[in-house]
């Protein structure tokens, strides 16, 4: 609904959770209009929430906020917004309307700041899990998991990229949803959130942290070139002597800096990224479990079967499509 907001619709639209919590500061007038567009705070199941804004800021103040903790993804499609988590100040917000996105991670309660500023226009959306939600997931204990687990324990980590067009037409559909009922329109933002929420993810999860702690910054792009070769296939039979003499560093500082940087060795890695691999061939292509095997560096199946296992927690036959 595109409205005008004032301090109490501000408050009421928050909801009764959140909203007595919210503070207005340097605001121009205690009754003056805040927003013209449409804003959104929605709790689509336990754990999951989305807040979601398309409006023109009327006047120029600051709001304050205690959040708990929780794993927020906002993606902004136009605007910027600059913020504060306690101390730390943060401007979200890409260049030239190509939008932005940010993986942040609340693992304490922490102070949030934004500052609105008169005549900014302001396209956003929020999805924020909650860290029951996490575990009810199967985060713990998940080997393929543990960036994502590291990420969410280290409080203010933050991952940025540039959203997929996919993402944005996403994002887009959130904030233009159908004129559904309330229970499918419910099902339709929901669907939407897990889909950008499980594309965050996967970025977290290949990726890590950044910045890389303990890692200088020639360092942590060595590794991001390093992750680049490893992705791309180039160096599938090549040894850990190659591969480092294509990064220019001999292998024991690659190792260690690897190590820093993914939680893993060299080795783990590939050895984990073949094996992602041949689960999504059995899943899209429903390959056999011997190209499988094969694909991913086996020469026995039953090998292959029994590290399968081991990382995802299912057999090859079980997440087999049958074409």
């Amino acid at each position: 609904m595109n409205t005008v907001l004032h301090p109490q619709e501000l408050i009421r639209q928050i909801g009764p959770d959140l909203g007595p919590h919210l503070r207005l500061i340097d605001n121009e007038s205690s009754k003056a209009n805040l927003f013209r567009g449409k804003l959104r705070w929605l709790h689509l199941r336990s754990g999951l929430s989305l807040h979601c804004s398309d409006c023109l800021e009327l006047s120029t103040f600051s709001t304050q906020l205690q959040i708990e903790p929780r794993l927020n993804f906002v993606l902004f499609l136009d605007g910027h917004s600059d913020v504060r988590y306690d101390d730390r100040a943060v401007r979200f917000g890409g260049e030239h309307g190509r939008g932005e996105g940010i993986a942040m991670s609340l693992a304490e309660p922490v102070l949030f700041s934004r500052q609105a500023r008169r005549g900014s226009h302001i396209r956003k959306l929020v999805i924020s899990l909650s860290p029951q939600w996490l575990e009810a997931g199967g985060l713990d204990g998940q080997n393929e998991c543990a960036a994502i687990d590291r990420f969410s324990r280290q409080h203010l980590a933050m991952l940025r990229w540039q959203p997929s067009a996919r993402l944005r037409t996403l994002a887009e559909q959130i904030l233009n949803p159908p004129g559904y009922n309330p229970l499918l329109e419910n099902l339709y933002l929901e669907s939407r959130s897990l889909e950008i929420a499980s594309e965050a993810l996967a970025m977290i999860s290949q990726q890590g942290t950044q910045p890389l702690q303990g890692l200088r910054p020639h360092e942590h792009q060595r590794i991001r070139r390093v992750l680049e070769l490893l992705d791309s296939g180039q160096a599938d039979d090549w040894n850990t002597d190659a591969i480092a003499r294509e990064a220019g560093i001999n292998i024991n500082s690659l190792q260690r800096q690897f190590q820093a940087s993914q939680g893993m060795t060299l080795f783990e890695y590939q050895r984990v990224r073949k094996l992602k691999q041949a689960r999504e061939a059995l899943e899209r292509e429903g390959i056999s479990v011997t190209e499988a095997a094969w694909r991913a560096g086996y020469g026995s199946a039953a090998n292959f079967a029994t590290a399968f296992k081991r990382q995802f927690g299912l057999t090859p036959r079980q997440v087999r499509t049958k074409l």
